[in-house]
């Protein structure tokens, strides 16, 4: 046994739960997790009972995509075991449910410090089980890797990255055969046969990419998805000035080439921000989430410096994208992902109608916490929109396999969190094509001398204004795990009282009338820990509360349709503030 064996130390017990404490025993004995002695035996040195606690207090959840958390010791990080583990059981599920005699896996990764040396043991996973490993030759955005799998015919894709966390997280994100992240009901089985694994063979790297048992790849997927990107233009017109700033990520194998290649090519880029490195040095609190101000600040003080159009800046891994726009004020105003969806999905139908494009088999999809205000373009311009699905693009990637049997054409899907696809070549969102579509709108705005701010402003006018807001409230440890289930558990048990007129539970998929108590079903694609309190009778008036799967967060949204001439902005932060302080006491 280890000398410093949780088990013989008496202040362990005081401050550790007994789950953790059995598996801090089993990583001290088990010669497979050797690797990991010295960091487990500093951290008991230390009486650093909080981090303990968090490493091991569970195995690390593999959700319904895959895993993603802080890099570290113990079953509740990640490293080699949880991702040599999570690769493992895919092999063994490819076996088990694809009818073929050989497999093939595609392989990406981000910038961040370990997702190389993870996604080469992912390889090497794959090749000791006989399954051929593709592995891009350098750093790759994740919608790339999507686009990859069905470009290449792949029985399933692997990305590694933790997307817009922050430096110290990593992940692994595991797609089908379709190009979507797994869905039911694969990801349901995978998440059981992932529990299963004990063990897993992984051979030298080198050696298996003698044997050819993996391969590297890059240009011949690069040049296809490029250019399958940039045809989905709409517009001739390129001459709009542009910053831009891939925040140390992949967005530079993606959104830039992308525009590029489509025509534009007044680019300023924030130099010091093009450099790849996991740290994520240049930004404030190291924290690349383009959601927040602070990752965008060098872009926008560029623009500003420049008095260019409009900046842009996307996520490490390049699904998610901001948009910026400098206004005739000679401020810059950031886009939410709700807003950059309105003024994307305004303009593609916008064009297709002009056209004669729109002939009733287009359709648009949304999750259930996007702006309801892309019902209302939906309604406008005549074409079905499906918005029946939790967060997470998987279900927007189902939808798009579903109505493709059926000879329907998805024009675009969006979530909230700056996620958006535009054409159906990726099923998975994707900065590129949704950034070129707001690049292309805002040069054709310069010509009419509006900007992306008065163009949204005349979208709210006509169809009346959705105001939104999202607040990430952080629980971190065990004891914030712990406090997000008590919170959910009394927002679906009606002890929380806001005046609400519904509640809506995704858990049960059930609605209740809290008047007179009346039942009804959800229609979702779906089920999960979602719970929704509608007000005035509205659907369109609503607060969501759901727990982060990626992060440590329990997230809030707010949609309030007010109508076109409100000022409502005062009344929408007292409101969420209210919801904010009810919970958290």
């Amino acid at each position: 046994m280890y000398k410093e064996s949780i088990v013989y130390n008496q202040e362990a017990a005081k401050h550790l739960s007994s789950a953790a404490i059995k598996n801090i025993e089993i990583w001290q004995t088990d010669q497979k997790y050797k690797e990991f002695w010295p960091s487990i035996d500093k951290l008991i040195k230390d009486e650093n009972w909080s981090e303990l606690e968090d490493s091991f207090f569970k195995i690390l959840e593999f959700g319904t995509a895959g895993r993603r958390g802080k890099v570290g010791a113990g079953c509740n990080r990640i490293n080699t075991i949880t991702i040599g583990e999570s690769v493992q059981a895919l092999a063994n599920y490819l076996r088990q449910v694809v009818l073929e005699t050989s497999h093939s896996v595609v392989i990406a990764y981000d910038t961040r410090n370990s997702s190389l040396e993870l996604a080469r043991l992912a390889a090497s996973v794959l090749a000791e089980n006989n399954i051929q490993a593709l592995l891009f030759s350098q750093y790759r955005s994740t919608p790339e890797l999507s686009f990859a799998v069905r470009h290449l015919k792949t029985s399933a894709g692997i990305v590694i990255s933790a997307s817009h966390n922050p430096p110290q997280d990593n992940g692994i994100k595991i797609y089908w055969s379709d190009g979507a992240q797994i869905s039911a009901p694969h990801d349901k089985n995978l998440m059981v046969l992932a529990t299963e694994v004990s063990e897993f063979r992984a051979g030298n790297f080198e050696d298996n990419l003698r044997l050819g048992k993996i391969q590297l790849i890059d240009h011949q997927v690069d040049d296809a998805y490029i250019e399958t990107n940039a045809k989905l233009s709409l517009l001739d017109n390129h001459q709009i000035n542009i910053v831009y700033s891939p925040l140390h990520g992949t967005g530079t194998t993606n959104f830039l080439k992308t525009i590029i290649r489509a025509g534009f090519n007044n680019i300023s880029l924030v130099e010091s921000q093009m450099v790849a490195d996991g740290n994520f040095p240049t930004i404030i609190d190291h924290k690349p989430n383009p959601e927040n101000l602070n990752a965008n600040e060098l872009a926008i003080e560029q623009l500003l410096s420049t008095k260019y159009d409009v900046a842009f800046t996307t996520d490490p891994d390049a699904d998610r994208i901001c948009a910026m726009s400098l206004e005739k004020n000679g401020e810059v105003k950031s886009f939410t992902g709700n807003e950059t969806a309105i003024l994307v999905a305004d303009y593609i139908l916008k064009q297709k109608s002009e056209r004669g494009q729109l002939d009733g088999r287009q359709y648009v999809v949304k999750t259930a916490v996007t702006t309801d205000a892309l019902n209302a373009l939906a309604q406008k311009y005549q074409v079905p929109i499906f918005d029946n699905m939790l967060v997470g693009f998987k279900y927007i990637g189902k939808t798009i396999e579903r109505e493709s049997q059926l000879n329907k054409e998805f024009i675009a899907g969006f979530e909230e969190s700056l996620g958006q696809l535009v054409g159906s070549q990726t099923r998975d969102k994707d900065a590129a094509t949704g950034g070129l579509m707001i690049a292309e709108l805002a040069a054709d705005l310069k010509v009419q001398g509006k900007t992306l701010g008065e163009k949204l402003n005349e979208i709210y006018q006509e169809i009346g204004h959705f105001y939104e807001k999202t607040l990430a409230l952080e629980f971190p440890g065990a004891d914030g795990f712990d406090k997000m289930a008590q919170t959910m558990a009394s927002a679906r048990s009606g002890q929380l009282d806001f005046s609400q007129t519904a509640v809506l539970d995704y858990l049960s998929l059930v609605k209740t009338d809290v008047e007179n108590n009346a039942i009804s079903s959800i229609d979702c694609i779906g089920a999960g820990n979602v719970v929704v309190f509608e007000f005035e009778h509205d659907h369109r008036k609503r607060i969501t509360i759901r727990p982060s799967g990626t992060e440590p967060k329990l997230k809030i949204y707010i949609q309030w349709f007010a109508g076109s001439d409100d000022n409502f902005e005062n009344k929408l932060e007292e409101i969420l503030n209210n919801f904010k302080e009810r919970i958290l006491n």
